[in-house]
């Protein structure tokens, strides 16, 4: 969701500090179709990177080796990217906060599928984690590849567990004991105000994904043929999250959630000691978040808890994060393949990933030790890799369906509607759309 490519947009570049990568093999990925041209200059927008010079850095590294120049634009205005696909001067590749609109450009025939690119360059698909890959397909191809992901956790603040009465070493086990610990960590002032809550299930954003995963649904069907929110399991998770604003009042939970400092602020509501409980990616423990502007903060990180009755969803998490396309109009697309092929190399990813303290999509790059220097990261390593590792299809009606149920989220989260009566109607919407695209029409 749009969410990602906020989050990923405020991310500063700093590198571990931690010992030197291993020697990633050089793979085949990095040779270039035998027909290939490379051009004199390259363009690589990226529309997330505080950092462009770390990013440039690494991008020379290829056009040293190719005796090329590359040219990156970062962070790139996600406005001026749907311009850039129709118009006659696309970027040579384009690298995403997320794959929101990918299925939307793919239907639009924006953006190429890469399956013979991919075979050409011989990329090993078989070193990429299964959700972060399988997220990338739509109509049956590969319309983008993953280039590290997020996946998110359960953080929770181990001072305000104990002044409840709590064991502060020990986060819920299940989303209905989230909700009882919720109950006992918010707190009123004397005028009925409140000073501090619980949980917020869409702070700082929406994890509709991660919920609907845990009551046992997804937004599409498996195949990608039909949209799947005309479901008790989607009412019901919305109702999860309604109960979060019902019992405080809603105006008041609004308020105090939007009462703090920004994302990165000492006085986001986390690290302010506001909101006891939330939902958050991999990059929080990382030098640019916690460590720097609450260092002194004592919490806990554990995979998100699953119903009680239905213990086999535990580590369920849902990947989304930075993918990787070639524009229809890309002038060498040959040469473009070549770019995103070295873009997947182990040592690049572990290189790139590590750097922005991010997952890596390589499992290879994994073993990477700069991985490995953090107990609370090693959380997150955990869930990619476990089975229930789930994604959000790349959908040809991704970018519509999605604007049609974060309508709906705040509708029925933040102002108390009933969910069923609107998700029939988004189904019945969004269904005939989906329909005329699978059918090319």
């Amino acid at each position: 969701m749009k969410r990602l490519q906020i989050v990923l947009t405020v991310i500063v570049m700093l590198a571990f500090l931690a010992s030197c990568a291993p020697q990633a093999p050089q793979v085949a990925a990095t040779q270039a179709p035998a027909a290939a041209q490379m051009p004199q200059k390259m363009r690589v927008w990226i529309t997330w990177g505080d950092n462009p010079a770390q990013l440039q850095d690494l991008f020379n590294k290829f056009g040293a080796a190719n005796g090329i120049q590359i040219e990156v634009n970062a962070p790139v205005d996600p406005d001026k990217v749907d311009a850039a696909l129709s118009g006659t001067e696309p970027p040579d590749v384009l690298i995403l906060g997320g794959p929101d609109n990918v299925g939307t450009w793919a239907r639009e025939k924006l953006i190429l599928p890469l399956d013979d690119y991919m075979a050409g360059a011989n990329i090993d698909k078989s070193d990429f984690y299964g959700a972060p890959l399988a997220m990338c397909q739509t109509l049956g191809k590969y319309y983008c590849l993953p280039w590290g992901t997020d996946i998110y956790a359960l953080y929770w603040n181990k001072d305000m567990f104990e002044a409840a009465g709590l064991d502060p070493e020990k986060p819920p086990q299940t989303m209905e004991q989230l909700a009882e610990y919720a109950d006992k960590l918010t707190k009123k002032d004397a005028s009925g105000e409140l000073t501090q809550v619980g949980f917020i299930p869409d702070f700082a954003w929406g994890h509709t994904d991660l919920y609907l995963a845990m009551f046992g649904s997804k937004i599409y069907s498996p195949d990608g043929t039909k949209v799947n929110v005309d479901t008790p399991e989607y009412a019901a998770m919305l109702k999860w999250e309604q109960q979060f604003y019902s019992k405080y009042g809603y105006d008041k939970v609004l308020k105090l959630s939007s009462a703090g400092g920004n994302y990165m602020s000492p006085d986001q509501g986390f690290y302010a000691g506001k909101i006891a409980m939330y939902v958050d990616g991999e990059w929080q423990p990382g030098p640019n978040f916690i460590s720097k502007f609450k260092p002194e903060l004592n919490y806990g990180v554990a995979p998100f808890p699953p119903l009680a009755d239905h213990p086999e969803r535990k580590n369920t998490a849902a990947v989304a994060g930075t993918v990787a396309v070639i524009p229809a109009g890309a002038a060498n697309k040959d040469a473009s393949a070549k770019l995103l092929a070295w873009m997947e190399t182990p040592d690049i990813v572990a290189e790139e990933m590590s750097t922005n303290f991010n997952l890596p999509t390589s499992k290879k790059a994994a073993a990477d030790p700069r991985f490995h220097s953090s107990q609370k990261f090693e959380v997150f390593l955990g869930l990619i890799a476990d089975k229930n590792a789930t994604y959000t299809l790349t959908s040809p009606v991704g970018t519509e369906l999605s604007t049609e149920l974060g309508s709906i989220e705040e509708q029925v989260v933040h102002n108390g509607q009933d969910p069923g009566p609107l998700l029939k109607a988004a189904q019945a919407k969004i269904q005939p759309l989906l329909d005329k695209a699978l059918t090319g029409q």
